[in-house]
């Protein structure tokens, strides 16, 4: 008899106890790289690429926690060159790259680079200083349903043609509570 009545008073307090603790115990933190290739072939000096990313179609830590997500931040940025055929004196005389919703409106950036040897980025992931508004505005995007956002990179080389592959790598983490 007396199981009977303490195991559903054990049981209850359990529950209110579970329910008075902090949300954030049962988050999971898990960190992951993305990364995004441009491929840059003009005639002209200067260049403007966008793209439209859904990163639940290429992130699966995205595609699993979906609407469970609380947090995304983004920790580093680095990029280099994959391909560059061209002197080995040339130059980005400016590299802008910018976060934007989905259409491209919107858009912050995210970091600025001038006269940069393309020779020098081949193979050669380097970390980039970057502004606040941009990385933010791209952390949002990917932490809020349907997990899209706009990329753009716009620029000027000192000799024609532009033509290389640049990829800009993103590390970031994720706050998610499995159980919401």
């Amino acid at each position: 008899m007396k199981t009977s009545i303490l195991t559903p008073v054990l049981a209850i307090l359990g529950l209110l106890m579970l329910n008075s603790c902090d949300e954030d115990l049962f988050d999971i933190t898990e960190t992951f790289t993305f990364e995004h290739e441009f491929v840059i072939f003009e005639n002209d000096d200067s260049f403007h690429e966008f793209a439209s990313v859904n990163l639940s179609q290429k992130e699966t830590l995205i595609e699993d926690y979906g609407s469970k997500i609380k947090r995304i931040e983004i920790l580093e940025v680095k990029y280099h060159l994959k391909a560059h055929q061209g002197s080995q004196e040339q130059k980005v005389i400016n590299f802008n790259l910018y976060s934007s919703n989905p259409d491209g409106s919107d858009e912050k950036n995210i970091v600025d680079l001038q006269n940069v040897v393309l020779h020098n980025l081949l193979s050669n992931p380097t970390v980039l200083d970057v502004k606040t508004d941009g990385i933010e505005k791209l952390g949002n995007l990917i932490e809020k349903s349907p997990h899209t956002f706009g990329i753009k990179l716009t620029g000027q080389v000192d000799e024609t043609p532009a033509d290389f592959t640049v990829v800009f790598s993103f590390r970031a983490r994720m706050t998610a509570n499995p159980l919401n």
